[in-house]
């Protein structure tokens, strides 16, 4: 039960390393409904990003300050 929650978790620090903290948050959330939480994969993706676009809003947009978007830079297009 605990490799359940801690593989999953060094992916996600993995994917931080790679793709930033956004989206892989987003995934992360969106795995974890589907695989724990038993949701279909449609509502998972959808809570992921609403959750996580908030968030995006509130550091970057309004606190200014920038999380990281890792070293491909999926978001690289909303910076300003």
């Amino acid at each position: 039960q605990v490799l359940s929650v801690l593989i999953p978790a060094g992916f996600y620090v993995l994917g931080v390393e790679l793709i930033g903290i956004y989206v892989s948050a987003a995934i992360y959330i969106a795995i974890f409904m589907v695989w724990l939480g038993h949701y279909h994969w449609i509502k998972s993706v959808v809570v992921g990003v609403a959750i996580r676009v908030p968030m995006f809003l509130m550091f970057q947009v309004w606190f200014l300050v920038p999380l990281y978007k890792g070293a491909y830079n999926p978001l690289g297009f909303l910076d300003y």
